[in-house]
């Protein structure tokens, strides 16, 4: 009890990390119960063409909030743990409004022609997917705020707080939305469907405002603002590109085995994926945690503490990774099967080839924050593209010889490409190893020092 009163307590470094990881975890659990709840609730209640219509306008409404928020939110995180770290408040309030303000005018530029064509033509009030996407429009706006608000509230160092509305209100309102609206013939549409998605975005808008605006500290925008707003349009464009890569990198390889290979290896593949990001979770939790905690330390010049940091964030992302791999390591077959049925279980294979990609992804920690983290984002840009150009070299002969595990393959030699890259740029650039092996290495010197000190003592 007296080691849980000192994580809850606590002040240090290592006390925040713990709660900071620890209430993660938490939020995703059960916001990822939600968000599988509301999966359940919308597909018994708008039947598999309605949930097909809504799945589709959906995938078209979380491509469009790509270049809305345009690499915005991972630069607020930066921007405000940095000014929080030197007392800078003025700058904190300007780098938010300018950032609301960015993703506002894109919101418009990017949703607004769309609104106007299905207007246009007709075609938004004449179907079903038409009617979804107007509804769903309204989100655009919504979600990008609400990420940066998350955004702002992690930079102010309150980690597990930011994540509130998106994580978990967001979901839980749209589940008891779903539950709680009377189940008539008009629910069963999937553009009433989309409408109910919109109002618990919004709740979960006005909750991060509530929250932020607490958060804040009193001031106002410095002069400064204006001037800096280019340096952070600058540092903001290659993190949506490296976004954009993320993104167009899971679909490339889905695109490679519809052309090269049959849709069995499609649906193979996919199922094999959805199982996998299970496992990502442990990637996503560590990698917010990381973020505004490495940059106000590098804002202090607190190299050793950067270092201390990813040390425990690597072997902690190693460990986690291990544990949920386990499971589908020694029993994928059974899993797939029990999941998604007998007519899946070619995709096993291919779960497991994934599985190890993801282990050996999570030896390198948080290289990629680390760089964004310290204004070496160009650099993350950088290994992206490599690692996307590498898979129609590498994924085209792999999934015409094998199918859906040659792309498993594809997709892990990709990435671990992208992850080594970063591993050394970051140990170049930076200076520190956000690795698992800067863990075995302080093992290593604190052994050997000891060892030095009963072999020579003291005199």
């Amino acid at each position: 009890m007296s080691l849980l009163r000192r994580v809850r307590s606590g002040k240090g470094l290592g006390a925040t990390l713990m709660r900071s990881v620890a209430g993660s975890s938490g939020l995703r659990l059960v916001g990822m119960g939600f968000s599988f709840l509301v999966g359940i609730q919308l597909a018994r209640t708008l039947g598999a063409e309605g949930y097909g219509i809504y799945g589709v306008a959906m995938s078209i409404i979380a491509m469009l909030t790509i270049p809305t928020e345009f690499g915005v939110p991972q630069l607020l995180t930066r921007e405000v743990a940095a000014a929080q770290a030197v007392g800078d408040v003025g700058s904190i309030w300007a780098v938010i409004r300018w950032g609301r303000r960015m993703v506002l005018a894109t919101s418009v530029v990017v949703a607004g022609p769309v609104l106007a064509w299905l207007s246009w033509t007709g075609k938004g009030f004449s179907s079903a997917l038409g009617l979804t996407l107007i509804a769903g429009l309204v989100m655009v706006p919504l979600v990008a705020v609400s990420n940066l608000q998350s955004a702002s509230l992690r930079g102010l160092q309150h980690i597990v707080k930011g994540q509130i509305p998106d994580t978990l209100l967001r979901p839980a309102l749209y589940s008891v939305l779903l539950a709680v609206v009377p189940l008539t013939a008009a629910l069963n549409r999937p553009h009433v469907a989309m409408a109910l998605g919109a109002i618990a975005a919004g709740g979960s808008c006005l909750l991060g405002t509530v929250l932020l605006w607490r958060a804040l500290p009193s001031g106002s925008s410095c002069a400064q603002g204006a001037r800096e707003s280019r340096r952070w349009l600058r540092s903001a464009f290659p993190m949506a590109l490296t976004e954009g890569m993320r993104v167009l990198q899971a679909h490339v390889i889905v695109l490679m085995l519809g052309v090269f290979s049959t849709a069995a290896m499609v649906g193979y593949y996919r199922v094999a994926t959805s199982a996998s990001l299970f496992i990502a979770l442990v990637v996503t939790i560590f990698n917010v945690v990381a973020a505004p905690l490495i940059s106000k330390l590098y804002a202090q010049s607190e190299f050793g503490k950067i270092q201390q940091v990813l040390r425990w964030l690597a072997l902690g992302m190693a460990a986690g990774t291990l544990v949920l791999t386990l499971p589908f390591l020694l029993s994928g077959r059974r899993i797939v099967i029990l999941a998604f049925g007998e007519e899946f279980a070619a995709a096993t294979i291919p779960l497991i080839v994934l599985c190890l990609g993801a282990l050996g992804n999570s030896l390198f920690g948080v290289a990629a924050i680390v760089l964004n983290m310290t204004g070496h984002e160009r650099r993350v840009t950088r290994a992206s593209l490599i690692a996307v150009a590498m898979l129609p070299i590498a994924g085209i002969p792999m999934v015409k010889l094998s199918g859906a595990t040659g792309a498993s393959w594809a997709s892990v030699l990709s990435m671990l490409t992208w992850r080594i890259l970063l591993w050394r740029d970051c140990r170049r650039l930076v200076g520190v190893d956000p690795s698992v092996l800067s863990f075995f290495k302080l093992w290593k010197e604190e052994h050997s020092a000891v060892h030095h000190e009963l072999k020579f003592p003291a005199d």
